[in-house]
């Protein structure tokens, strides 16, 4: 059995071991435990050592899947029709209360699989999976919508606008935010780490990266004589999380008699880009949160104003890149980002703590820490005492009555390494918007592929 990796290791199958259980009051039958700094409500059965599955909360699985496995509310969808599940028809695990008692994904057996007729022995615990056997086992479960306006052509034109001027290589996407529950154990105790407050917005990447220049007839005759001719310049670049916004370099910004290519009426990426553009020097990608409104009074995300006034939005920058013409990457550490963030005079994420990961949490030694749990691994305290000291309060920085919406670790390095930790309520908020159909800027912009910038064309992932 040959595995293949995650499409998103956030939200996928992963094996694991049941390390810890408590009793849960006011449920006779059922037992708590915690995976990846998560609480997880599991069957009374289930014990130290047994060996099962996770999926995170706001995962969908398949519908072979809670078929075979008779996860259907409706009983009438399983294969066997006198068994009734927990999961409604949209196969979504969500963030749940049963009994006052908090639940952050789903825990079941390895015989899960059986349907698959694989050899479940040859699973290790650590493995993740979305798929197995060609078998689709579940996806991150968004809310599909379709573009506001859409343009002639697709793929094939798409891809002729990006070549005219990205090089791969120079400019990249900021990769998903992995799960800090789930890498906690990759920190050690003596390791530098700083703590962030992590903001509900939108994301933005403003870069001035090498890009290929138009060149006009007669250069192109000079070039085909073999006279060395520049056709590479220093510009400006922008986009989504996952979308380039240059109308130059991609059909989003295209302008259309049916109206212009955004997820919002304002193309709320390009004002942030006009803010911080002129800060770049040759070779900068800035990696930014957009927060609180649009100019025409619609929320960035609903409820979170962080302050701002109406119609207003604030810039958070928490990374910053200096990519040379070979394609190498300096990444800042976080103490650079934040003085270069004071000497331009522009706003950085809110930092909580810096240092080393041991003396932040004053654990001298585990037998004396107040935050130590004899029945979790280093690993699970480290997420432990996150969420206790830092997580389950409102946002200090919203007018609104919010939830906060968690923390984001990020290792001191040469290299750009950060997890995220959201708090409980920030996600059940979060699952009863889903619930009412709301949508998330973030899945739309990455779901509306007519959108999108093609990762093969210009290598943007890191």
């Amino acid at each position: 059995m040959k595995l293949k990796n995650p499409t998103n290791e956030n939200y996928c199958a992963t094996v694991v071991v049941i390390r810890n259980t408590h009793a849960l009051p006011r449920c006779d039958n059922l037992h708590g435990t915690i995976i990846f700094g998560n609480p997880v409500i599991i069957g009374k059965d289930v014990l130290v050592g047994y060996i099962g599955l996770y999926f995170p909360a706001e995962t969908q699985l398949s519908h072979e899947f809670v078929y075979a496995n008779n996860l259907y509310r409706h009983k009438e969808l399983n294969i066997d029709k006198e068994k009734v599940g927990m999961l409604e028809d949209n196969r979504r695990i969500k963030t749940v209360k049963l009994r006052g008692n908090q639940s952050c994904g789903l825990f079941i057996g390895m015989n899960s699989l059986n349907f698959l007729n694989v050899n479940t022995s040859e699973l290790a615990v650590g493995d993740s999976f979305d798929e197995l056997n060609k078998t689709i086992i579940c996806n991150k479960y968004v809310i599909k919508t379709k573009s506001k306006t859409k343009l002639p052509g697709s793929k094939r034109q798409r891809r002729s606008i990006n070549r005219s001027k990205l090089i791969s290589g120079q400019f990249r996407f900021h990769q998903d935010t992995a799960q800090l529950g789930k890498n906690a154990y990759k920190i050690e105790p003596k390791e530098i780490i700083d703590l962030t407050y992590k903001l509900h917005g939108t994301s933005v990447i403003i870069s001035k990266v090498l890009c290929k220049k138009p060149i006009n007839w007669f250069e192109k005759f000079l070039r085909w004589c073999k006279v060395n001719i520049v056709d590479t310049t220093y510009d400006n670049v922008y986009s989504s999380r996952k979308v380039v916004k240059n109308k130059d370099m991609s059909t989003k910004d295209f302008i259309t008699p049916l109206g212009r290519q955004h997820f919002y009426s304002d193309d709320i990426w390009g004002m942030a880009n006009q803010k911080l553009k002129e800060f770049l020097v040759d070779g900068m990608s800035v990696y930014a949160e957009i927060v609180g409104f649009l100019p025409n009074g619609e929320s960035i995300q609903k409820g979170y104003d962080y302050g701002c006034a109406p119609n207003t939005f604030e810039i958070y920058i928490y990374r910053i890149t200096l990519t040379n013409i070979s394609g190498h990457v300096f990444e800042f550490s976080p103490q650079q980002v934040r003085q270069w963030c004071v000497e331009h005079g522009v706003k950085h994420v809110p930092k909580i703590l810096h240092g080393e990961a041991n003396k932040l949490f004053e654990w001298k030694d585990d037998a004396h820490s107040a935050h130590y749990n004899e029945n979790l691994d280093y690993s699970e305290n480290l997420t432990n005492v996150i969420r206790e000291k830092y997580l389950e309060k409102d946002c200090y920085m919203c007018r609104n009555v919010v939830p906060a919406e968690g923390i984001v670790l990020r290792r001191e390095g040469s290299w750009f390494e950060a997890y995220k930790l959201k708090s409980f309520r920030f996600l059940e908020r979060e699952t009863k918007m889903l619930d009412k159909g709301d949508t998330n800027i973030e899945d739309n912009q990455d779901t509306n592929e007519d959108n999108q910038v093609a990762d093969g064309e210009i290598n943007n992932v890191i």
